[in-house]
Formats: C-alpha cells, structure tokens, sequence
C-alpha cells in the first residue's frame, strides 16, 4: 500500500508558490517496513509510528498535532532526517520560523546532501527573518552541489540574486530617521497613508479595521476615511471625514488630487460598479463632497482596480489592476484624459515597471515624472518594498529601484505620501517596532528620492469690491508653444485653488470669469532653482467703469510697436471679455521703462497701445469701442533702478471706459 511523508516537493521551492505532497516512499500498511526500492532513515517502529500519524495530520492541515506527533517521533530516533524535514514543513505552515530553520538545520547536520531542497527552505527562511547572509550561503551552496535539477538550479539563482541585493541595500543604507507617528494617529488596527496637504499640517488616512463577525471563517475588515490635524508638534486624534454616500458601501484604497480637491478611490461592489472592484472620483465644494462617479468602462473591468492616484495636471490616471494583458499578478496601468473628459484605454507600464509578481500602490508625485510603488517582484527585502522609476523626456520609464533600507524592511512597506515640496514622505509598514499591523512612519527625503522641482500657486479667488469668494478659471499657458498646460477652477465656496507649474518654461497665468475683468500675470521660471511658491489672495475686477486690468503677457519686439506671436495668449483672452460685454468701451494705455528720451517713449507706447487695438479689430471688435493712451514712462508702478522694476513697467493697460 502506498504511504506518503509529506515534506515540499520542488514545486513549492519559493514559499509563495504554494504546497504539494510529494509520494516518495513505499510503505506497509502493516508493519512500517518498506519495499526494496526505498526505505526511511528510521527502523524504529515507535518512531516510525508517530511518523506516520504526524503525516496524516500534516495532510488534513492539523500542523500542531503533527508537530506534537513529530516531536515524539524524534524522540525515540533523533536520526530520522524525514521527521526533521517534515517538522521544518509543519513549523512553516504555523509561521513558525526559528522553529523550521533549527529543524531543517537539524535534517542537514544528519545528512548534508540527503534533501538539497532543504538548503532552498532555509535560504527563503533566513531571508524572511532578515538574515540575508546566511540566505546567500543556503542559495549559493544549493547551486554547487551535483546532481540538483534545473528546476531547482533555476529558483535557486532567482532567490539568490534577491539575497545578494538584499546584502547590498543593508549594508549601504540611505540617510534617512524613520520617524514613527504617535498615538492617537497609529494603533492596532491597519493606518494607511493618503494624503498631506501642501502646508503639511493636516493629513487624511485609512483605518482599517476587523468587525467582531466573521464570513466562512475568515475575518471580515471596515475602512474608515480620517483626517488629523497638526498641532504644537503633534498630530490630533483622527476625525471621521464626511462622506455622505459612505453608509453601506465598502470604499478604500485612495488617494487625493494635488490640491486636494478631488477624491480617486476604489468602490468594490457598489451598486453603478462594472466589475467586483472599480475606480471612483468625487469632488470637493467648500466642505462637502460630492457623490461619486465611476471613471467608467475604459478604466473598470470585471477584474479587480484598485489604488488609484492623479497627476497634478489631472490628465493622466495611474492605478493598480489584475486585468487581462499585464505581466502577471497585479500591474500598474495609466491612462490618459481625453478632450470630452473620458478616459483612453490603459496603456501597462511596461517592463521597467511591472513584473510576473505583484505591483500596487503607485504614487505619482506633482513633477508628473517621479513615480513610487510596491512591489514584489523587483530585489527587495522581504514583503513589499518601496521602488522609484523616473520620466524622461520621450515618456520612458526607468528601471526601478529600490528606494533602500532602512526606509524598506523585511517586512510590508506597502504605500508612500511625498510631500509637494519634495522634502518629506510618509510610508505605511506592518514592521515590528509599530503599534500593530500597519503603521504610518515619516521621514525627510534623501537626494536620491528628491522629485523634479516644480512651482505651485496657491490662491483665493475673490471679488474686488465686496470680497465674495469666486469660482473662476484658472490657467496656465506655456508662452513658447501656445500649449495650455494646466486648468483648474476655484471652489466657487471657498474660492481656494492650487496649481502646480514646472521651471525651465515661462508661463502666462490667467484667472478669468464671466463678468470681470480677468487677472494677468507672467510667470517666468526658466532659469529657476528650488521650488518657487505663490500664495496670494487674487481679486478680479467686475467688468464696469473705470476698473482697470494689467496685462503682463503682451509682448512686443524690442524698441518697436509690433505684437509678438505670444502676446495672441491674452489678447484672445481680452477679445472674449469684450465680446461678452459688447456696449462697453475700453481705453488702452502703453506704458515704457525710463530707457531712452521722454517724447520717444511716449510715441512708442501710443503706437504699441494702438497694435492691441488693431488685433482686437482683426477680431470683429468694432474701432468705436477702443481708444489709446501712451503714457511712456510717466506712470510707473516699480522702480526703474533694477531689470525686475523696469519690466513691470513694461506694460499695457485697460481701463473700461
């Protein structure tokens, strides 16, 4: 008859590949002795009996009786290298690892070449508790000995350049303090990082949580949206977020747009879902979010999405997903806003990116090119790690890398937050040294993390006259290539905006609304070093008498009246307003710097004035309602001691008439 022991065939030799019972030997039903063609390590009958009974138990997955029958079995024959093998096995299967290394080791010092598979569980075991070196040793001793088939070979070069990676990242580490979060933001329960606003003193967080009640056994979880705020050096004790649709319904796995204003989340099984987990957005007015919309049939699958996260000019989503044509377990996808606000079929990040394992959690930071995730499928520490790829300028992404320990662990480090400015990140671990599960940690960005250095405007949109905040467009438009680069609207509540620019362009900044006159002004940061912020309180004018609008994007060519091509970004901007205001009467006034003599300067900004008006007219605004002003130098708003002063000076103005 035959009878089986019960220790990981080759197909098990990674952990994560699951377990089979290999039938390797003959046995008697009877009297435990053996065929001729094999036989056990032991003769002892009594050991051979409670050998037996253990392999029964181990095959219905009562690991702890096999342990005791194990046990009980090497007592009466310390020699019986399958017992140890299969107490290695069971001790694994309860998570018991210390446990199943001395086992194991115990088998290998009977008998060093009696199961080579062993040094493969001891190189997967060491490497799991941390000791990457000794995982080396057990994974380059398994690829010398004879006689190991290519299978083994194979699995076994795979975990050891895992291993020897490992070795390299603990023994360089990065310059970096983990700092753990405190009670009351982190517990016992699972915290996850989402989102820290740009002032970084108000953090939203998931907390996920085990109900009391349980479904076929296994432990049923509720997410919870918080937010904490910041306070003399520590963080308050999270408040429940508002969310109005949240009753019944599961919702996790978020994360928030650049100005925080707009939420991306997973819905799994909501009543408008496609498929069992979708991807959902909602926006924020004063206080109060709105219902959500599902991102629709492009982005949702009947297979799982997840983890989604927006670029800072809301164009592109980035997201995690099992759907059909990745590389294997869950990939990282990207899609593309297209002009009727629908979303283009994702495109799979490729190899750089993705591998047969499993990535999640991407982040991608306001520079639009620095992107995290975890994985673990790229050479880590165990778990999860965090991996950085970059953008280049043709769209390509760098091969990952991992962002090091001692940011990374032998444990889950499964998501990360980088603030705008580029100077802190906030990871979510399950380590050890936690409050339980997994935790929220901080620390200060290293050089190699740091992102492209960006330029945000932070704002309030407001009347002139009675101080009312505004919803109003908000827009930025590179000056070399006429492309706009970025829209957004002020909350029409609170009036608050955020937009995020990048150095090495110039920019011509609008804020615009139906009714007033619209806000000029000219961001240059071509040569900009560091990150450049504007946070300013902008009023807009009401389009009545006497108010009067600057426009700093009308360019002409030196020391002449002609109108340079990018000067059309604004004046159609002008050629709009007066459309909508068809009985009004502008004046237009051009001004100069002190250069040059007083009646020449004064020629040139009338003629220069008068180029704005004979665009408006090439644009169907009749002659009738324009009038011209050149003031040359005589009305400055800025010294002319310095370049700066003089170009603000350099300006043209419109007065409503």
């Amino acid at each position: 008859m035959l009878k089986v022991i019960s220790f990981k065939s080759l197909s098990f030799l990674n952990k994560y590949m699951g377990i089979i019972i290999l039938i390797v030997l003959l046995v008697s039903s009877n009297n435990y002795t053996f065929a001729q063609s094999y036989s056990l390590t032991s003769s002892n009958k009594k050991a051979l009996k409670y050998y037996d009974n253990a392999v029964s138990n181990y095959q219905y997955t009562d690991y702890d009786k096999a342990i005791e029958m194990l046990h009980k079995s090497i007592k009466y024959d310390n020699e019986f290298i399958e017992a140890w093998l299969l107490l290695g096995d069971a001790y694994t299967e309860t998570d018991s690892k210390l446990e199943a290394i001395s086992a194991y080791e115990s088998a290998i010092l009977i008998d060093s070449l009696f199961f080579p598979g062993a040094y493969y569980f001891l190189g997967n075991l060491n490497f799991d508790i941390g000791k990457y070196q000794e995982a080396v040793d057990n994974f380059a001793f398994l690829s010398s000995l004879p006689n190991v088939s290519d299978e083994l070979l194979l699995l076994a070069y795979n975990r050891l350049l895992f291993a020897e990676s490992a070795v390299k990242l603990v023994d360089n580490p990065t310059n970096v303090v983990l700092q753990h979060i405190a009670t009351p933001v982190n517990t016992p329960n699972d915290e996850y990082i989402n989102y820290v606003n740009t002032d970084k003193d108000y953090m939203m967080l998931t907390r996920r949580t085990v109900l009391e009640r349980s479904y076929e056994a296994k432990p049923v979880y509720t997410e919870e949206l918080l937010y904490s705020e910041h306070n003399d050096s520590l963080w308050n004790t999270p408040i429940a977020v508002n969310l109005p649709w949240k009753q019944n319904l599961d919702m996790g796995s978020l994360n928030l747009s650049a100005d925080g204003r707009s939420m991306y989340f997973t819905g799994c099984y909501w009543p408008i879902g496609l498929g069992g987990c979708d991807l959902y957005v909602s926006q924020i007015l004063g206080e109060k979010w709105l219902e959500p919309k599902n991102l629709g049939g492009s982005i949702n699958t009947s297979n799982w999405e997840s983890q989604p996260i927006i670029s800072s000019d809301g164009k592109k989503l980035y997201f995690a997903s099992k759907r059909k044509g990745g590389k294997g377990g869950s990939d990282i996808w990207m899609s593309i806003k297209l002009k009727n606000n629908s979303w283009s079929p994702p495109i799979n990040l490729g190899d750089s990116i993705n591998t047969s394992k499993d990535e999640m959690t991407p982040f991608l930071h306001a520079d639009g090119r620095t992107l995290f995730f975890a994985s673990t499928g790229h050479p880590g520490l165990g778990g999860y790690d965090l991996f950085i790829s970059r953008q280049d300028e043709l769209g390509r992404w760098s091969l990952a890398k991992n962002i090091g320990f001692p940011t990374n662990s032998r444990f889950n480090d499964i998501n990360i937050f980088m603030s705008i400015d580029g100077e802190q990140s906030w990871i979510s671990s399950d380590r050890a040294e936690g409050e339980g599960n997994m935790d929220i940690y901080t620390f200060s960005n290293y050089k190699e993390l740091l992102p492209q250095k960006i330029m945000y405007v932070e704002g309030t949109v407001v009347d002139s006259l009675s101080m009312k905040p505004l919803k109003a467009k908000i827009q930025i438009t590179n000056i070399s290539t006429y492309d706009v680069v970025n829209t957004t609207f002020s909350d029409s509540i609170t009036g608050d905006f955020l937009i995020v620019v990048y150095p090495g362009v110039n920019y011509a900044f609008n804020i615009s609304k139906k009714g007033y006159l619209f806000f000029s002004e000219s961001i240059n940061i071509e040569d900009s070093v560091g990150l450049s912020i504007i946070k300013h309180q902008f009023k807009l004018s009401p389009f009545a008498k006497g108010n009067k609008l600057v426009m700093n994007n009308v360019f002409f060519k030196f020391n002449e009246s002609e109108l340079l091509h990018a000067s059309t970004i604004e004046l159609e901007k002008l050629v709009v307003v007066l459309k909508q205001n068809p009985d009004s009467q502008i004046e237009i006034v051009g001004h100069t710097d002190n250069i040059g003599n007083k009646t020449y300067n004064i020629e040139l900004s009338l003629k220069r004035a008068r180029s704005v008006g004979e665009y408006l007219i090439s644009k169907g605004i009749k002659a009738e309602r324009l009038f011209y002003v050149g003031l040359g130098a005589t009305a400055p708003i800025a010294s002319n001691n310095s370049d700066i002063g003089r170009a603000k000076n350099r300006r043209t103005e419109i007065i409503v008439k």
